[in-house]
């Protein structure tokens, strides 16, 4: 037995120090792990990756459920119908820039199946780029959505010849919808084809970032603007008041004004919640979700303006979610914000010892590029966050920021509350603690 015991004993790991060993290294992991949440940073959810997943979109539209895009459609036909003077480029490129669920694609689908398109464009093709943004797979998504369909070739090459082919001397339309990331170099090797097409042959695009737009467009980029509080209702009726007149409702008809004013015109928000609703009378329930937090609630609104947040690099998570400090319609100078990023260390260093100052403008118009901050309508020097922009940082902040607000919504000072910002007139913060 103890010859046994001895033999077993001497393929021990643990004898010679493993223990140790372990210990080290799962102390090491701990202090990678330990930033991640004081950086804020989170796996995806299910329910973003089910968004992400299903992104994809078609062309396809119900224009009975589109409200107060009148203006915006007539806009843009006007420059695809517009002749290109221009000898350097024969094809425009349109881009259709803001925040998510502003209804970019909605419009988009407006124009491409207008009657006057089908009557000045010979091709015509909708491509959803989303993350894809890699020139061999939307060169061969343009393809299949061209005459002569399915092609399984397996060379950029390949593709570029025959998409060039097609395109050769016709006048065609394309639209790209949803472009996430494109670098300039994608966009120099994926646009040589169109060159092949017709004078004044036109490319839409929809995007949130402004950055992408400068890389593709042609023409000044298009800022798509919130909807006003009568379209944004017509929108939320629509899919709230199923079968019934909202008029024999005039208690849900006061509620839903106000439910609707907290969309703040943004599309997706009122589609949304007019179908949490959806041929439901009971006034308690509009009255409880007309007081909720928007993010409480089982919808699209959260996965799909954070995807935007997904996508920013650290630096700037970090830039944005301190702006959860600030109130709802709060209007700041970009001078204000850089400031208080300097004192809170937010601003990395440059490495050529340049001047930090500059470094935090750089970080802001990436931000605002990315339809985060608007220009107010106030001045041209302010800027505010669209309401369920603020609520996305504030939702991401979680307990680190606390905000202290007089509408009896005041968060609570818990122990890893790191920032405070109190916007009541009076308020003992001694209290809190």
């Amino acid at each position: 037995m103890n010859q046994v015991s001895s033999f077993f004993s001497s393929f021990n790991p643990f004898k010679d120090g493993m223990q140790s060993k372990l210990e080290e290294i799962l102390g090491r992991l701990e202090v990678i792990v330990s930033p991640k949440d004081t950086l804020k940073l989170e796996g995806i959810s299910g329910a973003e990756k089910e968004y992400r997943r299903s992104r994809a979109t078609s062309s396809l539209v119900d224009e009975s459920g589109v409200y107060g895009r009148n203006g915006e459609k007539e806009d843009i036909m006007e420059l695809l119908h517009r002749q290109n003077l221009s000898a350097d480029d024969k094809v425009d490129v349109i881009p259709i820039v803001g925040m998510g669920g502003l209804g970019k694609t909605t419009l988009a689908r407006l124009i491409y199946n207008d009657q006057k398109v089908a009557e000045w464009f010979e091709l015509k093709a909708w491509v959803c780029v989303s993350e894809e943004s890699d020139p061999f797979k939307v060169t061969k998504a343009i393809l299949q959505e061209l005459p002569g369909g399915y092609d399984d070739t397996q060379s950029l090459n390949q593709l570029q010849l025959k998409l060039s082919h097609k395109l050769s001397g016709k006048k065609f339309l394309l639209v790209l919808d949803d472009v996430w990331n494109l670098r300039s170099a994608d966009w120099d090797e994926l646009r040589i084809p169109f060159s092949f097409g017709a004078q004044n042959s036109k490319i839409i695009v929809t995007t949130r970032h402004e950055s992408v737009a400068s890389i593709m467009k042609t023409v000044p980029s298009y800022p798509l603007q919130t909807l006003s509080n009568d379209d944004c209702w017509q929108l939320f009726a629509k899919h709230a008041f199923v079968g019934t007149i909202p008029s024999l409702h005039p208690d849900l008809m006061a509620i839903s004004k106000a439910i609707v004013k907290r969309c703040d015109g943004l599309p997706l928000a009122a589609k949304t919640l007019g179908g949490l609703l959806r041929c439901n009378l009971d006034a308690a329930k509009w009255n409880k979700i007309l007081h909720s937090n928007f993010w409480d609630l089982p919808n699209d609104i959260l996965p799909a303006l954070k995807l935007s947040y997904y996508y920013l690099p650290s630096h700037l998570k970090r830039c944005f979610v301190y702006c959860s400090i600030f109130p709802k319609d709060y209007e700041f100078e970009k001078e204000e914000l850089i400031q208080l990023w300097m004192a809170e260390g937010l601003l990395e260093l440059p490495n050529d010892h340049g001047d930090v100052e500059e470094r935090g403008d750089d970080y802001f118009e990436d931000i605002r590029l990315r339809s985060f901050f608007q220009q107010s309508n106030g001045k041209k020097s302010s800027f505010v966050m669209h309401d369920l922009i603020n609520d996305l940082a504030k939702s991401v902040a979680g307990g680190f920021f606390c905000r202290l607000e007089g509408n009896g919504d005041s968060c609570e000072i818990i122990e890893r509350t790191r920032h405070l910002s109190n916007v009541q007139e009076f308020f003992d913060v001694r209290q809190k603690f």
